[in-house]
């Protein structure tokens, strides 16, 4: 018995650019992160301010003025949250607040206590819906998809392999000649994580995973339309059976 050898064989890369920020934490993370957080403070040992302010100093003056003083047990007195247990000036029942004193800026410095704010994780591009830009959707992995083929499908970009070509080289270097040199990326692992057998004519395609480190798509053809897509985008943009044997391969 013999097999029909497939009329052509192609490479695929799966380019992913990772996510830039941590992705949002759900309502149980959220909780169970204060939970361990409170449990940490309730039982560490006491802040110990004898080591950071030397006794007798105006920094240790100024340090234990800002501290809520605990509430002492008192003979005759009922506490309804159960006796102060205070040692090292410090209600041991609980967690410890320890508060920092803030010192009076001087006139030609305004850096002094200024808080740090934060970057938006919205950018410009997920507010202008610029498919396109690397610098959206930055909580969530993005996918190279690229429209090729006569039929103008949404696919990962994939390459004609030559007779002894190594599939991962022959998909690295296929995407520099259609998208420049400007791409420094690395491929995760030389064996393919999905081959896909066309029906009709049984081309076989596999899949190369890649990552993006540094650099951009910048099509050399001016009419190769591309956007980077997170794996829920993907699922408008392909047809239902591609999408449902690469979703498995997706991050979000």
């Amino acid at each position: 018995m013999t097999t029909k050898a497939p009329s052509t064989i192609r490479a695929a890369l799966v380019l992913a650019r990772t996510p830039i920020v941590v992705p949002k934490l759900t309502k149980f993370e959220s909780q169970y992160i204060k939970y361990k957080s409170e449990l940490e403070r309730r039982l560490m040992w006491t802040f110990p301010a004898y080591y950071y302010f030397k006794k007798g100093t105006m920094s240790e003056y100024k340090f234990q003025s800002a501290q809520k003083k605990p509430i002492s047990k008192q003979p005759g007195v009922w506490y309804p949250e159960g006796i102060p247990d205070i040692k090292h000036c410090r209600e041991r029942s609980t967690k410890q607040e320890v508060i920092i004193p803030k010192e009076t800026p001087k006139s030609d410095d305004t850096s002094v206590s200024r808080p740090v704010v934060k970057n938006p994780a919205v950018t410009r591009a997920d507010e202008s819906n610029d498919l396109t830009s690397l610098e959206r959707q930055l909580r969530n992995t993005l996918y190279l998809l690229v429209k090729s083929g006569s039929k103008g499908e949404w696919k990962f970009p994939s390459f004609d392999v030559g007779s002894n070509q190594p599939l991962h080289e022959v998909a690295e270097s296929g995407i520099r000649e259609i998208g420049g040199n400007k791409l420094n990326t690395w491929t995760v692992s030389r064996k393919p994580v999905k081959v896909l057998n066309d029906g009709k004519d049984g081309s076989l395609e596999f899949l190369i995973k890649s990552r993006i480190f540094s650099g951009e798509f910048v099509p050399k053809n001016k009419d190769t339309e591309f956007k980077w897509l997170t794996k829920e985008e993907i699922k408008d943009f392909v047809n239902k059976d591609y999408y449902d044997n690469t979703e498995y391969l997706l991050d979000k």
